[in-house]
């Protein structure tokens, strides 16, 4: 465990141990100061690395509430679903009377907060985008909701550390990932899924461009014309992945046949789980590193 990790589980057991006495006070992503006179009872999670957060530190009894795509754990698919990615149902959040929201920054509008807060709960704005930020999410619903992230950040970061180690050193193998065909879209700088990459020893081609999920045109991928395409995505997308690269002889990777479809929704949130996406990633990484041999 890093020391910020320490630091920041450290201070989620300190406010829970005391939320009895005194009111929980933290600053979220928006820099808003939200206070807490106890530990939330009824959450509503609005993305589904929150959801999953808030179960792995033992808060899930306490989630009313969840955003689309919340389908783990098993408990959390039966939830009221009260979001998407692109707007809160209202009414729904509303008739489940919930203390406090918990949004992810990227998918939220700030003019939305005194809507919800017309409702009668507490709204808490958070980010995480990159691995180094799930252990301080972990820490913040723990702390909102006097939960325990200790175990988990332990877990994450442990097996984090283990995949770190087992694949150093390995060549580099120069990778496409991509998360859209039609149209075509990868990962850019900043992006959780290439620090994911770079833990199995392999360099994103498109690591230099800005954004975090770029449309990219044919011509520049036959340009950098990578070792080896990954695809990722739920169970039963292989298919229709390898189809679709079908015909693109001109680049070296196809003509080769290295490309790996990596089914797994956890490696697609930035949640604790989604070092189980990056080992089954690794994998696949592995298998394309002997192929562009």
């Amino acid at each position: 465990m890093t020391a910020l990790s320490r630091a920041l589980v450290f201070f989620a057991l300190a406010l829970a141990a005391t939320a009895a006495r005194a009111a929980i006070s933290l600053t979220d992503d928006l820099g808003r100061q939200v206070v807490l006179a106890q530990p939330a009872r009824r959450i509503a999670t609005l993305a589904p690395s929150i959801t999953e957060a808030a179960f792995a530190v033992g808060a899930g009894a306490r989630v009313v509430g969840v955003s689309a795509w919340s389908d783990h754990p098993p408990a959390a698919a039966g939830l009221p679903v009260v979001s998407t990615a692109f707007a809160i149902d209202l009414e729904a959040l509303a008739n489940l009377s919930p203390d406090l929201v918990i949004a992810w920054k990227d998918s939220f509008r700030p003019a939305d907060v005194a809507r919800l807060e017309s409702l009668g709960a507490r709204v808490f704005v958070v980010q995480s985008r990159t691995l180094a930020e799930i252990p301080r999410l972990l820490a913040v619903v723990a702390a909102l909701s006097g939960g325990d992230a200790a175990p988990a950040t332990r877990a994450y970061e442990s097996r984090l550390a283990a995949l770190r180690s087992r694949y150093a050193g390995r060549a580099r193998v120069r990778v496409f990932l991509e998360i859209s065909h039609r149209p075509l879209m990868t990962i850019g700088a900043g992006h959780f899924m290439g620090e994911a990459l770079d833990a199995c020893g392999a360099a994103n081609v498109f690591a230099d461009l800005a954004q975090a999920a770029p449309q990219v045109s044919w011509e520049e991928l036959f340009a950098r014309n990578p070792d080896a395409i990954l695809g990722t995505g739920p169970e039963g997308g292989e298919a229709d992945f390898l189809d679709a690269w079908a015909g693109r002889e001109g680049l070296a990777a196809v003509r080769r046949g290295s490309l790996a479809y990596v089914a797994s929704r956890a490696l697609g949130r930035p949640s604790p789980r989604v070092v189980e996406g990056i080992e089954a990633l690794c994998l696949a990484v592995d298998r394309l590193r002997a192929a562009a041999r």
